[in-house]
């Protein structure tokens, strides 16, 4: 009888320690982002111009489960844009594309490219932080 108790508990742990654990490592775009800072390159006749960095204002973005993104600007308010993650690394936010150029836990970074006219155009690298 004891041996049968002991086995059963012994049974109750091992099943009690096969739980699916959720990856700690996992990288996602889904979460809460801060905008670090922004480089804006800016290309005229198909030369480089002028390159500048804008540091973060506060400004944040909350990827959610539900494909909208929430984007909250300090002093501007609170707006809420559909997004979809696509083949290839990219990002389509509000009818915009970026390409994701790095994600890990902590970091993203975000490139776009926003043409003019033959020649002109910018690039743009957001810089986002957990």
């Amino acid at each position: 009888m004891k041996k049968i108790i002991l086995l059963s508990m012994m049974t109750m742990a091992l099943l009690a320690g096969c739980k699916k654990d959720k990856p700690e490592n996992e990288v996602s775009l889904k979460g809460k982002w801060i905008v670090e800072s922004t480089t804006i390159k800016e290309y005229l006749n198909g030369r480089l111009e002028d390159t500048f960095t804008e540091p973060g204002d506060g400004t944040t973005i909350d990827f959610q489960e539900n494909g909208q993104a929430v984007l909250t600007v300090p002093g501007a308010g609170v707006e809420s844009l559909p997004y979809t993650i696509k083949p290839d690394s990219k990002l389509e936010m509000d009818g915009d594309l970026y390409e994701i150029r790095e994600l890990t836990r902590t970091t993203v970074k975000l490139f776009t490219r926003y043409d003019y006219a033959t020649g002109e155009y910018d690039e743009v690298l957001i810089s986002l932080k957990r």
